[in-house]
């Protein structure tokens, strides 16, 4: 593939005052995406210096066509021309005097190209734009699509909460696991064991009140409890548990934050011995 040798000063903003001047060698495709970007953050400055800062529609605009290039010229390229293009774009970005980590994902340094912003509000728009990918959103539908569920902090808090929720799953189907291990233990070790006439089926469900001094009291029972309401069971055990793994990290956290001062000056005092 031909290379083309572009100056930062072709690729990055000509408003960029004092930027250093570094070549960067640009593969064909990468040249061509970077003059794109380059076009929109032109776009964006002119955005944010008149009265149309102050337009949702042209913010929703200009996402759109950051995510039209992504769709377009990204997300089909070759894994050559993908690798070719992050590592422009992290050169450039450098140069721009932002920090790119070797885990920033490519849409995330395409916003930060075109939008010139802080970190926080980059991966405010990445979960933008990564929540209409999800929904199967095409970029000329962007702005109408962000109208409609009420903006794009709506959007962002829907996002997180949905990442939240994904995570608190996982553990609770963690929790399920060793909660049915614990079950099939107790099979043969039981927790206890009662002779009440009458009981039938697989599963029997017993109501027990607890008393003071340990021992509970059997006030009800269900026999041929259905497999869906021991899964039921099962899950409210789980959500129980990793509730209490939950308030037991924030207990030791708290712990650890308030010895954190003691072990210091311990610490400290054990190096001016050893240094003595």
């Amino acid at each position: 593939m031909q290379n083309a040798t572009v100056t930062s000063a072709a690729v990055v903003n000509a408003s960029a005052q004092a930027a250093p001047q570094v070549t960067t060698v640009l593969s064909a495709h990468s040249s061509s995406i970077v003059q794109q970007l380059d076009a929109l953050s032109t776009k964006r400055q002119a955005w944010e210096v008149t009265d149309f800062k102050k337009a949702n529609e042209g913010l929703y605009n200009l996402l759109g066509e950051c995510l039209d290039v992504f769709n377009g010229k990204f997300v089909n390229a070759s894994d050559e021309d993908k690798k070719s293009l992050r590592q422009s774009l992290t050169e450039l970005l450098t140069v721009k005097g932002v920090r790119v980590l070797k885990n920033t994902n490519t849409l995330t340094m395409f916003v930060r190209f075109v939008f010139g912003s802080d970190r926080k509000r980059a991966h405010g728009y990445s979960y933008v734009l990564k929540a209409a990918i999800s929904h199967g959103v095409e970029a000329a539908d962007l702005a109408a699509w962000l109208v409609g569920q009420g903006g794009i902090e709506e959007v962002k808090r829907r996002m997180v909460q949905s990442e939240e929720a994904i995570k608190r799953n996982l553990e609770v189907e963690a929790a399920k696991v060793a909660v049915q291990a614990e079950m099939e233990v107790a099979e043969i070790s039981p927790l206890a064991t009662v002779q009440i006439p009458g009981l039938k089926g697989e599963y029997v469900l017993m109501l027990a009140k607890p008393s003071a001094d340990g021992k509970a009291t059997v006030i009800a029972t269900l026999s041929d409890v259905a497999e869906a309401t021991v899964k039921v069971l099962m899950t409210k055990m789980a959500r129980v548990r990793v509730k209490q793994q939950e308030e037991n990290a924030q207990v030791a956290k708290e712990q650890s934050d308030l010895l954190a001062p003691a072990n210091a000056k311990a610490a400290n005092q054990a190096q001016v011995a050893l240094a003595a």
